[in-house]
């Protein structure tokens, strides 16, 4: 059995490993979800790679940590 992971997917994985589950947490939080949506939405249409969105998701929420 296979299981696909779909592009957000990836990118959460990512921050988690990069950046820890608390911020994860943060990025998944109902606060934050319009503007990772429009994010993951607008990465995912140009093709950008996983690493670079999820840096940008960071970025962009101001959640360095």
């Amino acid at each position: 059995m296979t299981v696909s992971n779909t592009f957000h997917d990836q990118v959460f994985d990512y921050i988690h490993n990069q950046y820890g589950k608390n911020t994860l947490k943060l990025v998944q939080s109902d606060n934050h979800k319009s503007v990772v949506s429009k994010i993951l939405a607008n990465s995912e249409s140009k093709n950008d790679d996983i690493a670079h969105t999820a840096n940008k998701i960071i970025a962009m929420l101001r959640m360095n940590p």
